[in-house]
Formats: structure tokens, C-alpha cells, sequence
């Protein structure tokens, strides 16, 4: 009887650690959770061509804010760190949505239906790719202190690539 007292002890202790792990997990990540949720409700509201019109906006959207010949001018009119990061997502939202009301145009209806997998995968890279450009373009961190998981995963500079093109990868390879 001791033997099982003492295996429903281990059981207990390791449900309570997991968790717990699951919460740190939950607490260090939660930005790309709420991020994550969010492109995953996009993603079913506007459907499969609403998420891919969104990932290639995304890309359009970066371009136009990077090679548009006042963004330094406006966002460092700004002053304080905050409110540059403002005004770059912002410059960078409008520089997006120009492009995917557009690309969602020539889109529409012509991906058919996306499964719950690529809809996941492609709603967690766009979340990333998200992150990333907020960390390297928006300096967000500047702002705001992430947890070091977060830094690690999206801080350094050669990570920055990586996750830049991870929407493409995922596109190619889950979009049929």
C-alpha cells in the first residue's frame, strides 16, 4: 500500500510541476500567445486567402516603411522611445494594409480552404514574424522588457533572417 501512496505522491508532484512549467511557459511567452491568437482568429474570420493575403502584405508592408523616404524624418519626431515605437507600427500598419486591401482583392476566393494545421503553422509564423520585426525594425525592447526566453529566441540580430522568412517557408510548403 506504501508503494502506492508513494507512486500517487510522484504522480501529484509531477502534475503540479508540469504545471507550473506550463505556466512560466505561458507567463514568458505571452505576447506571442496573444499575437498567435490573434492571427489565428484572423485567419478564420477571413479565411485562407485572408491569412496569405496577410503574410504577403506583411512583406509589401515592410518594404514600403523601410524604403519610404520620410519614415526616419516622422518617427524621430517622436522624441521618446515610446513614441517612436508608436509611430513606426503604426507607419509600418498603414504601410501593410495598403497592400493586403489589394492582394486580398486578387485573392479572394481563389485558395480554397485552408485545414487546421497550415491554418496553426501559418498563424504562429506570422505571430513571429510579428515579434521579430518589432524587436529589429521597432526596437519594441527598448520599451519594453521581454522575458529572456523571448530575448533569446528573437533578439539576436542573425535570429532576424531566420524568422523573416519563416511565412515564406511556411507558405511554400503548406499552401497547395
Amino acid at each position: 500500500m506504501d508503494a502506492v501512496n508513494n507512486f500517487g505522491l510522484q504522480i501529484t508532484n509531477l502534475a503540479g510541476h508540469s504545471a507550473a512549467s506550463a505556466g512560466v511557459w505561458a507567463t514568458n511567452f505571452l505576447i506571442l500567445l496573444i499575437l498567435f491568437g490573434l492571427m489565428l482568429a484572423f485567419s478564420y474570420k477571413a479565411g485562407r486567402g485572408g491569412i496569405i493575403s496577410l503574410l504577403l502584405a506583411f512583406y509589401a508592408g515592410y518594404a514600403i516603411y523601410s524604403l519610404f523616404p520620410y519614415t526616419t524624418v516622422i518617427v524621430n519626431a517622436g522624441g521618446t522611445p515610446i513614441i517612436k515605437a508608436v509611430i513606426s507600427i503604426v507607419l509600418y500598419g498603414i504601410a501593410t494594409y495598403v497592400p493586403f486591401h489589394f492582394i486580398q482583392r486578387l485573392t479572394k476566393g481563389g485558395f480554397g480552404v485552408l485545414s487546421f494545421v497550415p491554418r496553426f503553422v501559418l498563424s504562429l509564423l506570422a505571430a513571429t514574424f510579428l515579434l521579430a520585426v518589432g524587436y529589429h525594425v521597432f526596437h519594441v525592447s527598448n520599451i519594453y522588457t521581454f522575458p529572456e526566453p523571448m530575448n533569446t529566441l528573437f533578439g539576436p540580430d542573425q535570429y532576424f533572417f531566420w524568422w523573416f522568412i519563416a511565412p515564406l517557408l511556411g507558405m511554400i510548403f503548406l499552401v497547395h
